[in-house]
């Protein structure tokens, strides 16, 4: 009886022994997966840098300040109040010529072209991309979250008091209208 004891002893010490193991060689596996990343990452830094890619855009907070440096026109909504703020809300999975169509749009209305993510998690794609796109875009998750923004593109004409919304393969002039006609939210 004692020696099935301490045999099942033995048996439990060897499993957990093994167990222990396996979760050593899981996290070193992750650690070098992890520090291959970041390897990755430095380089793309690194190469962006000395690419010097001149990138046109700015912030959704610093709008005021970058559409004078840009000497971007208000549009006639954005003369009537300056706190309306027009958004094109997109992905990089829409054809290219419709994303250049909807950036020269919404720079000639003062919009911004939004974005939820970056191309296969490389902000070198993502900017070389952004490059030949040549128009500016906003990298903003959170916006896509505040206005429950499921469907691109999705226009957003966003004002104090709330905001309108429209989504389908439309342009921004044709948004603006609807907006001006209805309503639309």
């Amino acid at each position: 009886m004692l020696r099935h004891v301490i045999f099942i002893l033995c048996c439990l010490f060897q499993i957990s022994w093994s167990v222990a193991e396996d979760y050593k060689t899981w996290a070193l596996d992750q650690q070098e997966k992890s520090q291959q990343l970041i390897e990755k990452y430095e380089q793309e830094a690194f190469n962006l840098k000395n690419q010097s890619l001149s990138l046109k855009g700015c912030s959704v907070h610093q709008s005021l300040s970058c559409s004078k440096q840009e000497n971007l026109k208000p549009t006639k909504i954005q003369q009537e109040s300056s706190d309306s703020k027009l958004y094109i809300f997109v992905s990089f999975s829409m054809p290219k010529e419709t994303l250049k169509s909807l950036a020269i749009e919404a720079k000639r209305h003062n919009a911004f072209l939004v974005i939820r993510g970056i191309i296969e998690n490389s902000f070198l794609k993502t900017s070389i991309f952004l490059k030949e796109l040549g128009e500016g875009i906003v990298l903003d998750p959170l916006l896509f979250r505040d206005y429950n923004v499921v469907v691109v593109p999705t226009f957003i004409e966003a004002q104090p008091t709330g905001y309108r919304k429209i989504s389908g393969n439309i342009t921004l002039a044709y948004a603006l209208e609807k907006f001006k006609e209805d309503g639309t939210e």
